[in-house]
């Protein structure tokens, strides 16, 4: 991937992916990866591989709350409040840049500027790769779901309404 074009967002991701020992490789699309259907055509892989990272606030704490879903899932607040113990809503866009320093549509599961408590969609664990936002909407990495778990420090539960 070029450094510098897409921003200082890859380039974060790229040292914090450094940080935590791994070494996935960015790669830059040439079509916008904003939402999960346009990623999984651009990657030309199913909608399930994309990891979309979702930030919430606590209702009670204000604390970030990143819930890392599969593309082709609808995350439940009240079911990730019920995981968490706490009412959660959705982050509007100044908190999200502001607790993790990237835009909507291309937030990472890693290097964000606050540490948030993480869950992670189990629907993910049945996918042998997946592909997350790299601090850009036209940039990503691969990865194995199990090292979503390393990386954020979450743990895998339901998160979709049923």
């Amino acid at each position: 991937m070029q450094r510098g074009r897409l921003g200082p967002g890859p380039e974060r991701v790229r040292q914090a992916l450094e940080a935590r020992g791994f070494r996935h490789r960015i790669v830059e699309l040439e079509k916008t990866a904003r939402s999960a259907a346009e990623a999984a055509e651009a990657l030309s892989c199913e909608v399930g591989q994309i990891v979309k990272s979702l930030v919430f606030r606590g209702s009670r704490t204000g604390r970030p709350v990143l819930v890392v879903a599969s593309g082709a899932n609808r995350v439940d607040e009240r079911q990730v409040g019920e995981l968490l113990g706490e009412p959660v809503e959705k982050a509007d866009a100044a908190f999200v840049k502001e607790k993790t320093g990237f835009s909507i549509g291309g937030v990472p599961p890693l290097g964000h500027v606050e540490e948030p408590v993480a869950l992670v969609d189990e629907d993910l664990m049945r996918y042998g790769k997946v592909w997350a936002a790299a601090g850009h909407t036209h940039a990503v990495f691969s990865l194995h779901p199990r090292e979503l778990v390393e990386m954020t420090g979450g743990r895998v539960a339901q998160v979709k309404g049923g």
